[in-house]
């Protein structure tokens, strides 16, 4: 390797600006009796959003929650005690739900599909957004 090909390389990894925060969307197959159901969830935000994720029950459908990377995570609108695990979790407002939610931090976090109840799902990485 010449000596301009390998200060260019090098110049190149000073200026590189290291790993840009993304988000990723999950595909999720799971069962429901006889039934396979897939669907997609998104978790992290991009560049310039950060991003919660929830579960509405009542509407049968993920929801999220942004907010600027550079601003104020926002704050719960109330919290509730778990009396299996004597934690405080915080709910949150999200966009078209009713009622407050509980985020769910990641896919490996979701222990069981909201949609079939099927504790074998599985989650497949889809793709990363920004």
């Amino acid at each position: 390797m010449s000596i301009r090909a390998l200060a260019l390389a090098l110049t190149g990894l000073l200026v590189w600006p290291g790993p840009v925060p993304a988000g990723e969307a999950y595909k999720v197959t799971s069962r429901d009796g006889d039934k396979t159901v897939t669907y997609e969830v998104m978790f992290g935000g991009g560049k310039v959003f950060e991003q919660m994720t929830a579960f509405d029950p009542q509407t049968k459908k993920f929801v999220y929650l942004q907010w600027e990377r550079s601003g104020k995570k926002p704050d719960p609108a109330m919290t509730v005690w778990d009396h299996r695990t004597g934690e405080t979790v915080p709910l949150y407002t999200f966009p078209g739900a009713k009622h407050p939610l509980p985020a769910i931090p990641s896919v490996e976090a979701m222990k069981v599909c909201p949609l079939t109840g099927d504790k074998s799902f599985r989650a497949v990485l889809h793709k990363f957004y920004d």
